[in-house]
């Protein structure tokens, strides 16, 4: 599948609607007209960020400026530099005499943003457990409780879903800004790492008292148990990543999720 289809079935509504799908018929202009305008360069990078994130676009797979610019009704410029700005964010790569391609991340480099994200991630549930609310408290009890149905029900896209909840929750409270952007930046990194991750068979019952203990350790208002908490998690992540790149197992399924 080349990247003009996979970036027309984005969802990035916003940029979608702005771009369109359908092949455009170039006209010349004419006096009075007002040519349909480009897609900006940040709608562009937005876009193909998604694309990745989603896993429409896959690691080794070759971002063509030429079918970008179809697919998204951009200028040939605004394609370019959006890849410049998605090489910077680690996301894009370029291979000399072959363009553009999705980042392939090697295991070690992946474990590497497992320990940086463990840092910076500890720093937030800690601040979370301080500045907990009783809103807050009820929230967090209500996902433990959607975390384990879904963990005992096999829904993996459901149980992959209610993480993010619990982490876009515990971000949140920590009201650290600079934190979540780092964590967004490095998630996407790690994105097909962690893809790998939640399709491991009964990865949802391994990972549930990890999660289950984060919950508890914010709610009791304990921000040393909480970090100890994220801690071992991310430990576990580690070792599984290793275990999966030993067995090269395959994995199915292609929905976000927090790791």
């Amino acid at each position: 599948m080349g990247e003009s289809a996979v970036l027309a079935n984005n969802s990035t509504d916003a940029a979608m609607k702005s771009a369109g799908t359908k092949k455009s018929t170039k006209t010349p202009a004419t006096k009075g007209k007002i040519p349909a305008a480009s897609l900006s360069r940040e709608a562009v990078v937005e876009a193909v960020r998604q694309s990745i994130f989603q896993g429409r676009l896959v690691p080794g797979q070759r971002l063509v400026e030429a079918e970008i610019c179809e697919a998204l009704n951009a200028s040939r410029g605004n394609v370019r530099t959006a890849l410049m700005d998605l090489e910077h964010e680690g996301l894009v790569e370029r291979i000399a005499n072959r363009g553009a391609r999705v980042r392939i991340v090697p295991l070690e480099e992946a474990l590497h943003i497992v320990e940086v994200r463990m840092a910076v991630e500890s720093l937030c549930v800690a601040r979370a457990a301080e500045r907990i609310t009783p809103e807050d408290r009820i929230e967090l009890q209500a996902l433990a409780q959607q975390l384990t149905e879904k963990a005992e029900q096999g829904d993996v896209d459901g149980y992959a879903d209610t993480t993010r909840s619990v982490f876009e929750t515990y971000l949140r409270m920590a009201n650290q800004p600079v934190a979540a952007e780092v964590l967004a930046k490095l998630r996407a990194r790690n994105t097909r790492h962690r893809y790998r991750l939640t399709y491991r068979k009964d990865r949802a019952k391994v990972s549930l008292p990890y999660w289950l203990e984060i919950i508890a350790a914010i709610c009791a208002g304990d921000p040393a148990a909480a970090e100890a908490a994220l801690r071992a998690h991310a430990q576990n992540v580690q070792e599984t990543m290793k275990a999966l790149a030993e067995a090269e197992q395959p994995f199915a399924g292609l929905t976000p999720l927090s790791g």
